[in-house]
């Protein structure tokens, strides 16, 4: 489409206006006026096998220093550390962050099966915490004042998450491979979101299913869950426009076609499925579905303007059950002939709802030279 032709073009012409200021002007930093640092040093522990913690990834996250509410101050250090935010933990588990700009931080520390000690706690329980929650804070998440010129040192214990694993297959018995898999849970209104939307930061929120449709979700925290499986399908467009100097540049994007959720052991509305509460450390297995494909039917069509008939040939689409209102399955018309897709309809009685609804100008492609 032409936006985003005009959009690459842009995009092009920003970064050389950058790479030319840059030429032009070096910047060279003026010791004179360097803010002094200092350093964190620490090392991070596994709490389940009290061995070293190695090649976990370490940052610092600017904070309140202690005592202090968002209500009370609204300023916070800026993390600099000479360009560098994070680092790796060693063999031994230890680990040094140099160049850190003077303030208050919370040590985060990250290692895949482990739960990461932040997303237990939401940014408001972090800026402004009652008095339970404080004490959990400082017992999980290390805080450090750093001073110019000197070091901090801070010890990290990390405890292991839990876990799911199951395989996803077809009504047919064969394994459903790459297919994306994410947990759901509820959220403080008690409605059901994938972890990456929850409000907290969550390790493990999503895997795709290997060649034998087999997954496992690891970091996972305490918890009740919903397991969702997403079955969709793109269309990959390649486009070639005009470059620098006569020359043609090419363009690959895809274009959403036509999806649908399952839920639980393999239904296809969230209201049907079973939910399943992980204890801390749990590793729970058999967590299988199966997708009745052979059940699904398909639905092709136009979009028609109301106001002369012509074919719309851009919008987006939904199918929701009549008795209520649930949406099934969702398709776009990014086409030239203007023609959806719902490849992944269920047996039911719906209600079509079209969104955006609009005319875009496709643009030829050029041929190669």
């Amino acid at each position: 489409m032409r936006l985003f032709c005009v959009l690459v073009i842009l995009l092009s012409a920003s970064g050389t206006a950058i790479l030319e200021a840059q030429t032009r002007s070096p910047a060279l930093p003026n010791p004179a006026v360097v803010e002094p640092t200092g350093s964190v040093t620490g090392h991070v522990f596994c709490g389940d096998t009290n061995q070293p913690a190695r090649f976990a990834q370490v940052s610092l996250e600017a904070a309140l220093p202690p005592g202090a509410s968002a209500s009370s101050s609204s300023s916070l250090p800026a993390v600099q550390s000479g360009g560098r935010t994070g680092v790796q933990t060693s063999i031994d588990g230890s680990f040094t962050l140099v160049g850190v700009k003077a303030g208050t931080y919370l040590v985060i520390v990250e290692k895949q099966g482990y739960i990461n000690p932040r997303a237990m706690f939401t940014q408001k329980e972090i800026d402004d915490p009652a008095p339970d929650i404080r004490s959990m804070i400082d017992h999980v998440l290390p805080r450090v004042i750093v001073q110019a010129h000197q070091s901090e040192h801070a010890e990290v214990r990390l405890e292991r998450g839990a876990a799911i694993s199951g395989t996803v297959r077809y009504d047919d018995g064969s394994p459903a491979g790459e297919i994306h898999v994410q947990l759901l849970h509820k959220d403080a209104a008690g409605k059901w979101v994938s972890l990456s939307g929850g409000g907290r930061f969550r390790a493990g929120a999503w895997v795709d299913t290997d060649d034998r449709g087999n997954f496992r979700i690891g970091s996972l925290l305490p918890d009740e869950y919903i397991l969702r499986a997403d079955l969709s399908l793109a269309e990959s467009k390649t486009s070639s426009i005009p470059g620098p100097n006569g020359t043609l540049m090419q363009v690959n994007f895809s274009v959403f076609r036509s999806s649908i959720s399952y839920y639980g052991s393999g239904v296809s509305t969230l209201t049907d499925a079973t939910s399943f509460k992980l204890l801390a450390g749990q590793e729970l297995g058999g967590q299988d579905m199966f997708l009745p494909v052979s059940k699904l039917h398909r639905i092709t069509g136009h979009v028609v303007a109301g106001r002369d008939g012509h074919i719309v040939n851009a919008a987006s689409l939904s199918l929701v059950t009549r008795e209520d209102q649930k949406e099934v399955s969702t398709a776009t018309v990014l086409r030239e002939d203007g023609l959806f897709h719902f490849d992944f309809v269920p047996a039911g009685d719906y209600i079509l709802r079209i969104r955006d609804a609009r005319d875009v100008v496709w643009e030829a492609e050029l041929p190669d030279r």
